[in-house]
């Protein structure tokens, strides 16, 4: 019946085709439809999966003739079976690696149409690991930690890699790890057992491949021990004199400071500890008296309890002889609260004896003026010169009987302060 329009429809009886490079694809493509082939017309195009923005066309099929594509198709691309007929599939020699994507095959016979006219098929050109480069990161001293990489660069699907010692069972030490995506294998503390032949197998669908390594590790030599130990043992040497030239460094830096505090310190209390003996206290004392405008007291004259005390041996008689008299034996003796107190003393035979009187002792001092110093850094300080001192001793009953009143005067320590 001239006029009616019968449907037409293209089926596919794979969705995917994988192949190894090098070897023919077919892609398969059929249609059904009750219309003359006179009309015929049949295209592929396909997008490749390195730029799928840009298609392109494989074949070509009208009007009773062929038409080829893509200049990367040329002479290798043609119709599975004599045109014209309703079986529309293809194939392709020695396949690339850029004829991988996605194939379109669009039927058109007129008068018929069809709404499921297109088959889509995909392609995958598949590569066989290519021969691995084997590497060795790290150093080969005993104890060290090393890797070994292995590594292709073509294979689809990526291939995955297999380390193994070819002369140990098991195939490695018990420490060691791989990883096989990445194709490497990590030894740790690695020693003379760990040298031997060791093989790298990369994978994948299509096909496998190997690369060896030769692993030596290197034991340490006698003498380098010995150098090492001798290095060692300088280092510690010089350590420890560069800590001993420092200890001295500080220490004479601390005491010379110290000598330069104690020379700039302005009052310098001194102390008599042994009494000087005195043949004639009262001449010595009205001598010195009349002299003593030009003299400077040093503050060891202070009067204070410490320098009551009671005569020595050496000092007992002369004292009491010329500053007493035997009514200062009957007088108590002086306090600091101005109070009186008895103290028998006996002497041989039993009877009481006068007690020793007690005596102040006064050093006089004549203070020359300070020599003027120079230091290092330009400074002027000037370094008092030691005093001439003269001492007396003056009984407590001639204190008493002048009138004398005792006064508490504080002494300046040697850091400065009042105590």
């Amino acid at each position: 019946m001239d006029g009616l329009v019968y449907p037409l429809e293209v089926s596919v009886s794979s969705r995917s085709i994988q192949v190894a490079r090098g070897k023919t694809a077919v892609l398969p493509c059929t249609f059904t439809t009750n219309a003359a082939l006179t009309n015929l017309n049949v295209i592929w195009m396909v997008i490749p999966l390195s730029n799928a923005n840009q298609p392109q066309q494989v074949i070509l099929y009208q009007g009773g003739q062929i038409f080829g594509g893509a200049p990367q198709f040329y002479g290798r691309v043609g119709f599975a079976v004599t045109m014209p007929t309703t079986s529309a599939s293809i194939f392709i020699n020695n396949t690339q690696l850029s004829d991988t994507g996605t194939y379109q095959c669009l039927v058109n016979n007129l008068p018929d149409r069809g709404v499921r006219n297109i088959g889509v098929i995909g392609l995958t050109v598949l590569v066989p690991p290519s021969a691995p480069l084997c590497r060795i990161q790290g150093s080969l001293d005993v104890g060290s930690d090393i890797t070994l990489t292995c590594s292709s660069e073509e294979g689809i699907p990526r291939p995955t890699y297999l380390w193994e010692k070819l002369d140990n069972v098991p195939k490695l030490p018990p420490t060691a790890t791989q990883d096989q995506v990445q194709g490497t294998v990590t030894l740790r503390n690695i020693s003379t057992v760990s040298s031997g032949l060791y093989q790298c197998v990369a994978s994948n669908a299509i096909g496998t491949s190997t690369c060896l390594l030769d692993l030596q590790v290197i034991a340490p030599h006698p003498r380098s021990i010995g150098l090492i130990a001798g290095a060692v043992a300088t280092g510690a040497v010089v350590l420890v004199v560069c800590i001993v030239l420092v200890a001295v460094a500080l220490f004479y830096w601390k005491n010379k400071h110290k000598e330069e505090e104690e020379e700039e310190i302005p009052n310098e209390i001194r102390e008599d500890d042994l009494l000087p003996k005195c043949s004639s206290a009262a001449k010595t004392f009205h001598a010195d008296a009349s002299s003593s405008e030009n003299d400077t007291l040093t503050s060891s004259n202070t009067y204070n309890s410490r320098y009551w005390n009671d005569p020595k041996a050496n000092h007992a008689t002369d004292s009491f002889t010329r500053f007493s008299n035997s009514n200062d034996a009957h007088q108590p003796p002086f306090s600091r609260s101005g109070s009186t107190s008895t103290r028998p003393v006996y002497a041989n035979g039993g009877h009481p004896s006068p007690a020793p009187p007690k005596t102040l002792v006064v050093t006089a001092s004549t203070a020359p003026s300070p020599q003027e110093v120079i230091r290092s850094n330009g400074s002027v300080s000037r370094k008092p010169r030691l005093p001439h001192t003269r001492s007396y001793a003056i009984s407590q009953a001639t204190l008493e009987r002048i009138g004398a009143v005792p006064v508490m005067v504080p002494a300046q320590s040697r850091a400065g302060s009042l105590v």
